[in-house]
């Protein structure tokens, strides 16, 4: 299964473009975080504090709309519509599928754009590039719930 995208950047020209193609990874990739966008987000903080609290070592980035988990395969929460990452060289990606060109390339290109820290996490998602602007921190289950108060 290929997922394909044409992206424009936001006023760009018709021919402005860049192509991506997404394959089925077999196997996939170990999971090794785990995204939550808006209303799952809220869910996936809910579950990373019932984990914290069974001692689960996790830590996160956050902001209103996005959480990220980083931690083991094992340990990470399960939320329905969650999506699970795992690296694909040193971007984050989608465990069951691999784009290209390379996730690098698109975490290289994503980085250069924004002007952004080499050493930021990114995201790279068949919708978008995520660029971690917030530090990865120790999961603090006080800090999620002010960000994700259901």
């Amino acid at each position: 299964m290929t997922i394909s995208e044409i992206r424009r950047p936001p006023g760009g020209r018709p021919d402005d473009h860049a192509v991506e193609s997404w394959h089925r990874r077999e196997p996939p990739l170990p999971a090794v975080a785990v995204l939550g966008v808006g209303a799952v987000a809220t869910a996936l903080a809910a579950a990373t504090h019932l984990s914290l609290a069974d001692g689960a070592a996790l830590r996160t980035v956050a902001d209103p709309e996005y959480l990220v988990v980083l931690g083991d395969e094992g340990a990470l929460p399960w939320v329905d519509g969650a999506r699970y990452l795992g690296w694909d060289g040193a971007a984050l990606t989608l465990t069951t599928h691999r784009v290209l060109p390379s996730a690098d390339l698109w975490r290289a290109t994503a980085l250069a754009a924004e002007g952004a820290d080499p050493a930021s996490l990114v995201i790279v998602l068949p919708e978008q590039v995520l660029i971690a602007a917030n530090a990865i921190m120790d999961a603090d289950p006080e800090a999620l719930a002010g960000l994700f108060a259901a």
